[in-house]
Order: structure tokens, then C-alpha cells, then sequence
């Protein structure tokens, strides 16, 4: 029987169910995923401007935990700094996900944005109402870096332009699988553009 549901974080299907029956309903909750999941696509100057911390780094350890107001579980990804491109960071930076499990109760949500041990990440994060660190544009803001190259993470979510409007900027799916210093050269000279505009 499913305990309860849960729909506090918008724009996301959020269900919880005994560990037990999680592979038992996973056709449903993957069908599920695929029709909610549609997000608007982002350029790299609107994921760059959209985003509080962009750091480079290395995935430390993991961790599940219900919120403040015991409404929804998040899991938490503690990130050792590598390169901080944007933002106010300490050695380490924590970027958090709604979903997880705790106390035997699981919570999934479409388009989860997945994080592995030791994994090496390049996160753009935005600052959530409720304090949390989140990837922006429900996942287009991890990239995870494969033999000095990116990776994006759109997995779990359908990307669409929004209906009337044109696409502007620079494309984030044209990036996919460039070296890890170019795409670091070109979010910094956007961030200095931006910058420069602010200034004027």
C-alpha cells in the first residue's frame, strides 16, 4: 500500500512507497516520470545567470534526511572544491535532490539527478526557498566530467522551448562532451559579461 503522497516540490510527480514495492511499481512510476518530467531548455548564459555557486569537484559521501517541516526527504551530496568558478564557497559545497530513502520509507521524483561517490562533477547550483543548494534547471546544471571531458545530465526529463519563444544564447547541448577547460574558459567569459553589463 502506498503511505502517502507527497507534493510540496513543484513541477514533480513525488511518491513514497515501502522499499519493498519500489521495483514491484516501477513500471508505473517510471511512466509516470516520462510524462511529467518536461522542463524548459536553457542556454549556458541563462544556466550561468540562474545560478548562486558554480564550483568544480569531487562527490565526497551522500546522505538522506527529511527537510526542517518533516514534509519531504532530500538527499544531500557533500562536493570537495576543486575550482570555484562563481559564488561564496568554502572547501566543500553540498548540493541536495528531493527523493531518497529514510527509515525504511522512499520518496522518487521524475528527473532525479543522480550523484556517485568519488564521482568528479561540474555543478552550477541555485539556492532554494528553502535554504537547500539544488542543480539548476532540474539537472542541466551537472555535468560529470569523463576523461578531462563533460558529460550533461538531462536524464529523466524531457527538454522543450517554451511555445513562443525563440532560442536565444548558447546552446548547453552543443557542449556536451567538450574539454572540461573549455567549458571553463566559456562559463567564465559569460560570467564576465555579465559582470561587465551589470556594471554599466
Amino acid at each position: 500500500m502506498i503511505h502517502r503522497n507527497i507534493s510540496a516540490v513543484p513541477g514533480f510527480i513525488l511518491v513514497s512507497v515501502p522499499t519493498r514495492l519500489l521495483f514491484a511499481l516501477l513500471p508505473v512510476l517510471l511512466h509516470a516520470s516520462l510524462d511529467a518530467a518536461v522542463v524548459p531548455e536553457m542556454s549556458l548564459e541563462e544556466l550561468t545567470t540562474q545560478s548562486q555557486i558554480i564550483v568544480h569537484g569531487r562527490v565526497l559521501r551522500s546522505w538522506s534526511e527529511w527537510d526542517a517541516k518533516h514534509q519531504n526527504i532530500w538527499t544531500h551530496h557533500e562536493i570537495e572544491v576543486l575550482d570555484r568558478l562563481s559564488g561564496s564557497v568554502q572547501k566543500t559545497v553540498v548540493a541536495s535532490e528531493p527523493g531518497g530513502t529514510v527509515d525504511g520509507l522512499t520518496m522518487r521524483i521524475s528527473g532525479e539527478v543522480p550523484y556517485a561517490p568519488r564521482e568528479e562533477v561540474l555543478v552550477f547550483l541555485y539556492r532554494t526557498p528553502i535554504g537547500y543548494l539544488r542543480a539548476t534547471g532540474y539537472g542541466q546544471g551537472k555535468y560529470t566530467i569523463h576523461g578531462a571531458r563533460i558529460r550533461s545530465h538531462s536524464g529523466g526529463v524531457e527538454l522543450a522551448i517554451p511555445a513562443g519563444r525563440t532560442r536565444t544564447g548558447t546552446s548547453l547541448r552543443g557542449l556536451d562532451g567538450v574539454d572540461l577547460g573549455a567549458f571553463k574558459l566559456q562559463v567564465r567569459s559569460v560570467l564576465e559579461r555579465q559582470r561587465e553589463s551589470a556594471a554599466k
